[in-house]
């Protein structure tokens, strides 16, 4: 028995089939299979159940997959302690980033990353949500900035992001500082793609058809559209410019977060480089929902 059937099993398990395990970890559906058969026969039990439709884990399996996960993860402490994460003096991480997240998280936490470790070399990746999660899913980053969605990868969260209603300044809620979706649900607006999966929830637990006028990903020219009185949007807070003329940005009521973090595709398989990320990225952002908050009292209209 050898940690690498260990790991492969576990990717096997992950994806739930041969081939997608193959090919997240770069082997052919053959050698995947060749390895966990290997294990199954140096335990002298059946860990899989094989079936058209995938694979499934048998009862032993699901007994054994929690000691297999202990073992693979105190396989990752003893290289930490190996490598010592608190003395890295080089090596890259690839980092990628959805655009709204990119101008004012991404600096900060880069920077204080470098003042820690400023011979490790950051290698940034802006995109999509969708590019960012398939640069994940092919490695060519290490981690992502993203928001938290159901996806196959695992969630690290750093902080909430308030929604923020959009309006152009001589609409009528104007002077408003929180609006209800209900008061703007019969008005056009103007869905920004990259939060279009989680303003579609809020909208369908609402009851509320919106009119999508248009779709924008730019967050420029759909503040542009506003202030022109083509609809109306919702964005999150951390996607407010630091100036703004001609709309209003009011807090939706009730308040709804969508909770932002870092993603990789498995915890068990990260480097001490990552490591090191992660933990100095936490460590950033404890007290930036307090500043960032601050910051956007003299954008967001309070009106008591």
């Amino acid at each position: 028995m050898t940690l690498f059937q260990l790991e492969v099993f576990l990717k096997v398990v992950e994806t739930g089939s041969f081939t997608k395990a193959g090919e997240q970890i770069g082997l052919s559906q053959s050698a995947v299979s060749q390895a966990v058969a290997a294990l199954e026969s140096e335990l002298n039990i059946k860990l899989l159940n094989r079936n058209r439709n995938g694979v499934s884990l048998t009862k032993i399996g699901e007994r054994i997959t929690g000691l297999i996960k202990d073992l693979i993860m105190i396989k990752t402490k003893i290289i930490n302690e190996a490598t010592g994460i608190t003395e890295i003096e080089t090596g890259t991480i690839r980092v990628g980033s959805i655009s709204s997240m990119s101008a004012k998280l991404l600096p900060g936490m880069i920077s204080s990353f470098k003042k820690r470790f400023p011979g490790v070399e950051v290698i940034l990746y802006e995109g999509s949500y969708e590019e960012v999660r398939n640069w994940i899913k092919l490695s060519v980053i290490d981690v992502g900035v993203v928001s938290e969605e159901k996806y196959e990868f695992e969630f690290i969260p750093l902080l909430q992001d308030k929604m923020v209603v959009f309006v152009p300044e001589n609409h009528g809620l104007s002077n408003q500082s929180y609006i209800h979706l209900k008061e703007i649900a019969t008005e056009p607006f103007i869905m920004p793609k990259e939060c279009h999966s989680v303003l579609h929830t809020i909208f369908k637990e609402q009851g509320i058809s919106p009119i999508i006028q248009f779709e924008v990903r730019d967050i420029a020219t759909i503040i542009a559209m506003v202030q022109e009185g083509v609809g109306n949007t919702i964005l999150p807070e951390m996607a407010i410019p630091a100036t703004l003329t001609k709309v209003n940005a009011a807090y939706l009521s009730p308040q709804v977060y969508q909770n932002l973090g870092l993603e990789v595709r498995s915890k068990d398989y990260i480097s001490p480089v990552v490591t090191a990320f992660i933990h100095e990225t936490q460590e950033y952002t404890k007290n930036l929902s307090l500043k960032l908050f601050n910051s956007y009292q003299s954008v967001v209209v309070k009106k008591r």
